[in-house]
């Protein structure tokens, strides 16, 4: 074998070698992408949060509320639950039929879902109230709780930011004393749901209004006179 043969089998071999070590180490790894937030649900942000469990809930400060009456603050001796939600959000849209099956089971507890990340049209067009109000026109009696809108971040900076959660659907439980009682995925929510309403005081019957129908009708009458007492016989 002459030296150019030897050298061109040399190198044929270590192209091999070099091909079987490949296969045997597998393709490369490619970095796993991150989760869209949404699909994250409950995830925590770095930030340490400044609302935590058993801090006073904070207040209520929605711009428009869509469905049902409006809440203007929590009653002591009620359980609230307050949901962060996004029309465009899959995980907060499969948890409305779980919220509205819970709000129609506990009449005695106020369900709010708060749309507090709704987003702008890419042209910059603010059309977020409008879609929001036609999505929940079009999902009718499949959402049985009360619907806010939050244009500003007026409550998802103290509720959302503060607790240090920065994915959707985030639900918050008020309990009878305004405190934060649990945060988390709205799906996870029954035993949480349950154990704040074991806990929360009863509520007091409303007094009843005296009845002055009565009075009414006497107002005005001449009291009768007593019966007539004949004297003693002499």
């Amino acid at each position: 074998m002459t030296m150019m043969q030897t050298r061109v089998l040399a190198a044929g071999i270590l192209v091999a070698a070099a091909a079987i070590l490949a296969n045997a180490q597998g393709p490369a790894t490619q970095p796993a992408r991150p989760l869209p937030s949404e699909a994250a649900p409950g995830s925590t942000s770095s930030e340490a949060a400044t609302l935590k469990i058993g801090d006073p809930a904070p207040a209520l400060k929605a711009h428009t509320w869509v469905k049902g009456k409006e809440v203007k603050s929590f009653e002591l001796g009620k359980v609230y639950v307050v949901e962060f939600w996004a029309t465009w959000c899959g995980p907060c849209r499969e948890s409305i039929p779980h919220l509205s099956q819970l709000s129609k089971s506990n009449k005695n507890v106020t369900f709010i879902g708060v749309a507090a990340s709704e987003r702008k049209e890419e042209s910059g067009s603010d059309q977020r109230l409008t879609k929001l109000k036609r999505f929940v026109r079009e999902q009718g009696d499949k959402i049985a709780y009360t619907i806010a809108y939050d244009s500003d971040r007026s409550m998802g900076t103290p509720w959302m930011k503060a607790s240090g959660y920065k994915s959707i659907p985030t639900a918050f439980i008020v309990d009878g004393e305004g405190k934060i009682a649990w945060i988390g995925h709205p799906m996870e929510i029954n035993a949480p749901l349950a154990e704040a309403l074991a806990k929360a005081p009863p509520v007091k019957p409303a007094k009843k209004s005296k009845d002055k129908s009565s009075s009414a009708k006497d107002k005005g009458k001449v009291p009768s006179a007593p019966p007539a007492v004949k004297p003693p016989a002499k």
